[in-house]
């Protein structure tokens, strides 16, 4: 199999990957980030303006900046079977951050194999066991397509200011990765970082979110992270085994 290829919107925050072997012909869009920084009050997409730099075997490099906020690059470099986008925030401000997250989508709904409005094909995992997402206890709050999860080994999502504005998080706790299964049920795609801050999910559009948490940062602080987004053919406890010994 050959690399997927990963197309940057020049100026924007993210791009499109394409050439997906088990998924021919399908399109992900994929924010990188959709959202960035201090997790009181993080930038979106129309805060900054990035520039790409090709690196090279598919890979590239994003970098942005908002003057006396934050900085950042991230970069994203796919392989056969994944997707490795490695995010490294710098506080440029003067107020310490207790919590930093990099807020990365991952979208499937342009997939005909895996658009899953209805939530039947998400799967997590929750106290040890392999759980459809659709099964799980929803806090709906004023958008109900959308559900935010509070991640183990994280501060609950109460605690993280963007987390909470949305009011939408369940009294669930989850492992720090979501995946779709394809309808046949022979392929799926998973989206995992590490460290995870918290889950991501919104029907409307079918995307899914790991989002890593930087760490607390004091000015001047650099914080780093990775998600990794898989695309395979396996069964999930055959994935999530290889998940586990590749992120811990």
């Amino acid at each position: 199999m050959g690399r997927m290829r990963f197309s940057p919107v020049p100026g924007q925050m993210g791009g499109v990957l394409t050439e997906v072997p088990l998924f021919t012909g399908d399109a992900f869009h994929l924010g990188i980030p959709e959202a960035i920084g201090d997790a009181a009050r993080a930038l979106w997409p129309n805060a900054i303006t990035p520039e790409w730099e090709e690196l090279g075997e598919g890979a590239w490099r994003s970098a942005g900046r908002r003057q006396g906020e934050l900085s950042y690059t991230a970069t994203i470099a796919p392989g056969e079977d994944a997707v490795d986008i490695e995010i490294a925030l710098t506080n440029e401000s003067d107020r310490p951050w207790l919590h930093s997250l990099a807020f990365n989508c991952f979208g499937c709904g342009g997939s005909v194999a895996l658009s899953d409005h209805e939530c039947v094909r998400h799967w997590v995992r929750a106290s040890g066991a392999f759980r459809r997402l659709i099964e799980l206890p929803r806090k709906l709050g004023p958008r109900p397509t959308i559900q935010l999860y509070s991640v183990e080994g994280a501060p609950p999502g109460g605690a993280i200011p963007f987390v909470a504005g949305f009011r939408a998080t369940p009294d669930v706790l989850l492992e720090g990765w979501m995946a779709i299964r394809s309808r046949d049920g022979k392929r799926m795609v998973a989206a995992a970082s590490k460290p995870a801050l918290f889950l991501f999910q919104n029907m409307e559009y079918s995307c899914i979110h790991s989002a890593p948490g930087l760490g607390a940062l004091h000015p001047g602080q650099i914080g780093k992270a990775l998600t990794r987004l898989y695309f395979v053919e396996a069964p999930l406890g055959k994935w999530h085994e290889r998940m586990r010994a590749e992120l811990g």
